[in-house]
């Protein structure tokens, strides 16, 4: 169950990282300045090289915390360029936004001069579950790590530590912060999220709930069956779910209708 995973991947895609040659040893480089970084905080992080559709997830004790691993470090390469291990743990409503908050942040860096792409960080606060199934809030920061030689976004720096603040509240209190100039961009994204599915999309999915079939759907909103499956279609692939009560819990899970 993901949502946006299509519109990030596509941004990586819009980087074009094929067409420039790329030196496997400042992976390694990086991996290893992280590592350093993770022996004084024990926090988790992830390095994700969009090059590759790859990350690396490099972790202190806080992962075994997390219920991660049963290791008090570890350091393990996931043919993936989302850290699944954590985004399975994340409550439905906050990996909604925090995919929001990251698509958001990379149109936002790739509109600067290549030298200043560095500078910004987006930092929220979610719900992941812990090693006892619990829900605790953890403070999230995404950064470019390391830019391609044409200045395009390669490596990307995404970091989990325990907030030190864990009474409720509703949204994640997503912003991009400038590190060099101290200014920060407030996001809110009620009108983004609501447009997840269409109005049709969302009709056609409570329809569903209410155990309608095809041919029901259909014939109660005056279109074909083959425009209702295209509707059923894009619905699971939005919410990258495989049936139709999957979609509904999904759907539910992350208040998209």
């Amino acid at each position: 169950m993901d949502v946006l995973r299509k519109e990030l991947n596509s941004f990586y895609s819009s980087q074009h990282l094929e067409c420039e040659s790329l030196d496997a040893a400042v992976v390694e480089v990086c991996k290893e300045r992280i590592k350093g970084m993770i022996g004084v905080t024990n926090a988790c992080c992830v390095i994700t090289d969009a090059s590759a559709d790859t990350s690396y997830i490099i972790a202190g004790s806080f992962a075994r915390l997390l219920g991660i691993t049963e290791e008090d470090r570890m350091v393990r390469k996931v043919n993936s360029s989302d850290e699944d291990v954590i985004y399975n743990r994340l409550h439905p409503e906050d990996l909604v936004d925090k995919r929001m908050l990251e698509y958001n942040f990379f149109q936002h860096v790739d509109k600067f001069p290549n030298e200043e792409k560095q500078k910004f960080v987006a930092r929220c606060r979610i719900r992941v579950k812990n090693r006892k199934d619990r829900y605790v809030y953890i403070d999230n920061s995404t950064q470019v790590l390391q830019l391609s030689p044409h200045g395009k976004v390669w490596l990307i720096l995404c970091c989990y530590n325990l907030s030190s603040n864990q009474d409720f509240e509703i949204g994640i209190s997503p912003g991009i912060i400038n590190n060099e100039t101290g200014v920060i961009f407030r996001l809110s994204f009620n009108d983004q999220r609501s447009q997840i599915l269409t109005d049709r999309e969302k009709v056609v999915l409570h329809l569903i709930r209410e155990g309608f079939s095809s041919k029901l759907i259909a014939s109660k909103l005056g279109i074909s069956i083959h425009t209702v499956n295209r509707h059923r279609q894009n619905i699971l692939e939005k919410l990258d779910v495989s049936n139709s009560l999957e979609a509904i819990k999904a759907a539910a899970a992350m208040k998209l209708f």
